[in-house]
């Protein structure tokens, strides 16, 4: 009989397994799914539309991908926090389904806000999204993908961000921009 400490041992294993699967190079994405809804760590859906009310940064990241995400959130959200909307996506697709309410306890202890858990690994497909590390894209309101990063926030990387979202506030005329109901 495995107990608790072998099932994650297994379940770690398995979900490495599946990250190495999906390591194949993939085209990038130009633009987000119009209308996704998944469920977060409490059960509760969670929603992602386009056209949005403003810009979007939306993270999306696997077991390994997510130690990388806070450091970007924490980087942009001095700055841009109520000027964007800021989600989060987990490729969960390698849980097993008995495995996936331990998953969400954890998700609960370690993220106080929403993550959409992408059980079935469909959306995080639709955005190529790139196992390993954290996935990062800055989404205009039209749902076209303006940009993308991937790994550790750097801070070359998080000067581009801030330079891309800055042009993309610039092209947006004054009274487009709307408070955002960020979730972090």
């Amino acid at each position: 009989m495995i107990g608790c400490k072998g099932w994650l041992a297994l379940l770690s294993a398995f979900v490495r397994l599946s990250d190495a699967d999906a390591v194949e190079p993939q085209p990038v994405a130009t633009h987000a799914p119009a209308n996704v809804e998944l469920r977060d760590q409490y059960d509760s859906p969670q929603r992602l539309t386009f056209p949005a009310t403003n810009l979007v940064v939306l993270t999306i990241a696997d077991k390994t991908g997510a130690e990388q995400v806070d450091s970007w959130i924490a980087a942009i959200k001095p700055r841009y926090a109520g000027r964007v909307e800021i989600c989060g996506l987990a490729d969960v697709r390698g849980v097993p389904a008995f495995l996936r309410g331990k998953v969400r306890k954890k998700f609960q202890q370690t993220r106080q806000y929403p993550v959409m858990m992408d059980w079935s690994g469909d959306i995080c497909a639709k955005f190529k999204f790139q196992p390993g590390v954290v996935n990062l894209f800055l989404i205009a309101r039209d749902g076209s993908i303006v940009g993308r990063w991937t790994g550790t926030a750097t801070p070359a990387a998080v000067s581009e961000l801030s330079a891309s979202l800055d042009r993309a506030f610039d092209s947006m005329a004054a009274s487009e921009v709307r408070p955002a109901a960020s979730t972090r």
